[in-house]
């Protein structure tokens, strides 16, 4: 039974502020409340979501769960339990999707890839799909053995263009000054930063997708775009001395913070400026969660206490 509460109070807050600051879309949020029970928010008498601490600190625990391989469908009888994400020895369901999507991939059949795109995006948040299967399948992919090159290539453009057409739906959503996803090296692959790019939008934080340009263009577009932050995600490299010469370059051009995820951040071996910052996780939901405290800590201090 729905509990509906005539007015709001300073420590509840709208489904808007609940994806932002836990960057789970408001899609997978009512997909969790009604396919699975996993939510129960309250309800304005106009029917509008209201969520509380609790609700955020449960969200949290939900995606704990999901980033070690927990089923979507099993985390109803862990709470039900009242188990911590320590407690629990998990069958990690990842390994699963990843055979599943590399068996989909062998047939190239294109009709399941888009059913099983569809499936995920709809109850996983887009930045566990990225650190636990999607980064797993393409490092897989690139192997040098027959047919993974063509593989790879058609996994790439459609998951892409699936995830642009998602971020469009987002972008109405999201405010404040704009990030912009770079590439340092052409080694990089696009896919994982349009990932991130959707995975912004989650947060609703503006984003650009810039890719690989020249430094002049770096300072041209920051300019122009009114950029507040950039974010280096790439995970391999031709050369990690040249990849670091070139982000210190990037940092003597411009002052605005830098932010730095992927595999390769843990391989950063020199001294950077202040403003530039190492995601020493490297991975997708590290980086946003790094981008988003960043981004709203003073917007949000009104809800700070509930991070």
């Amino acid at each position: 039974m729905k509990k509906i509460i005539e007015t709001s109070d300073e420590s509840s807050l709208p489904i808007r502020d609940i994806s932002r600051l836990t960057g789970v879309n408001s899609v997978t949020l009512r997909a969790w409340e009604r396919r699975y029970g996993l939510i129960k928010p309250l309800r304005t008498t106009k029917g509008h979501r209201l969520y509380r601490r609790e609700d955020i600190e449960l969200i949290k625990k939900i995606q704990a769960w999901l980033a070690r391989g927990l089923a979507i469908g099993k985390v109803s009888e862990l709470l039900e339990s009242d188990y911590t994400s320590s407690d629990v020895v998990i069958e990690n369901s990842w390994q699963v999707y990843c055979a599943e999507l590399l068996s989909i991939m062998a047939e190239l059949n294109l009709g399941k890839l888009d059913a099983f795109f569809n499936q995920l995006f709809s109850v996983y948040p887009a930045a566990v799909i990225a650190d636990q299967l999607i980064t797993p399948v393409l490092d897989q992919l690139s192997q040098d053995l027959y047919g993974n090159r063509v593989k790879k290539i058609i996994l790439e453009n459609r998951l892409s263009e699936y995830l642009l057409m998602l971020t469009q739906r987002q972008r109405q959503q999201t405010s404040g000054k704009s990030v912009a996803i770079l590439q340092l090296s052409t080694a990089g692959n696009p896919l994982l930063n349009v990932l991130l790019h959707y995975g912004l939008s989650t947060h609703q934080i503006k984003s650009e997708l810039i890719g690989l340009i020249s430094s002049k263009e770096i300072v041209f577009a920051a300019e122009q775009l009114a950029i507040g932050g950039f974010i280096v995600y790439n995970d391999s490299c031709s050369s990690l001395g040249e990849f670091q010469r070139e982000l210190v370059q990037l940092a003597d051009l411009i002052s605005v913070p830098i932010f730095v995820g992927g595999k390769l951040a843990k391989a950063i071996n020199i001294e950077l400026p202040a403003h530039v910052h190492i995601v020493s996780d490297g991975r997708q939901q590290a980086t946003q969660h790094a981008l988003n405290s960043f981004l709203f800590e003073k917007s949000l201090d009104s809800v700070k206490e509930l991070i």
